[in-house]
């Protein structure tokens, strides 16, 4: 006889009953967060909120691989009844994703871990997307069906490859400071990652001179007209 639970992930922030003496919980779900947007007089661009053309990662329930039970069956849940799942271990090779009364086979694919110091680091498995044949560690609830992230079949994408695109150095200077920290002084890794910090500072003063340079071409061109920003 198949056993069947549910799957438990510790979460602070979540609701946590128990029934029949065991935890349960809900899979966590961090939609993305509606910015409080303030029009700035004089400010560069139309003053308004731009349309949101991208889908994040963030914006669909996730289903782990590391979900996938090694028998029986398994019934997940995310908050605000979002989405629903079922999922059972038909082989070591195939798993069963029951969502709503609709089933679907997805192909498990597994690989040994690189061997090191004579001692096995386990088994890594991965989910091989129904619809386009992708390797994945997760699958997301995608206008009603279980999808990859790939730009060839759910097309999401990370929300930190769309932060401050305006200016790509800032981001890039932050990374490589943070990737100082953990060399050690004075040593020829500590020696390149500064250059290429330097180098990442002078594309950030580039931008800012060409910022003020168009400022200046606007100030100029509405004093020709005589117009103001008030």
């Amino acid at each position: 006889m198949d056993a069947c639970w549910t799957w438990i992930i510790y979460n602070p922030s979540l609701p946590v009953t128990f029934a029949n003496g065991f935890a349960t919980s809900t899979l966590p779900f961090w939609p993305r967060a509606v910015e409080n947007f303030t029009a700035m007089v004089g400010a560069i661009g139309t003053g308004k909120v731009p349309h949101l053309n991208h889908r994040f990662v963030g914006d669909s329930p996730r289903l782990p691989v590391r979900a996938i039970p090694r028998f029986g069956t398994v019934t997940l849940t995310w908050p605000e009844n979002l989405a629903s799942a079922s999922l059972t271990r038909a082989s070591p090779t195939l798993a069963v994703i029951s969502t709503g009364g609709d089933e679907i086979t997805v192909i498990l694919k597994e690989w040994a871990m690189p061997v090191v110091r004579g001692r096995q680091r386990g088994v890594r498995t991965r989910f091989i997307c129904a619809y386009c044949g992708a390797s994945r560690d997760a699958l997301h609830w995608i206008d009603g069906a279980w999808r990859c992230r790939g730009s060839a079949c759910g097309n999401l994408s990370y929300g930190c490859r769309h932060h401050q695109r305006y200016c790509t150095a800032i981001a890039r200077r932050a990374r490589l400071r943070r990737r100082l920290i953990r060399v050690r002084p004075g040593s020829l890794k500590a020696k390149a990652l500064r250059k290429m910090i330097a180098r990442e500072e002078r594309a950030v003063l580039a931008h800012l001179e060409r910022v003020n340079r168009d400022l200046a071409k606007r100030s100029e061109r509405d004093a020709r007209h005589r117009r103001t920003n008030s």
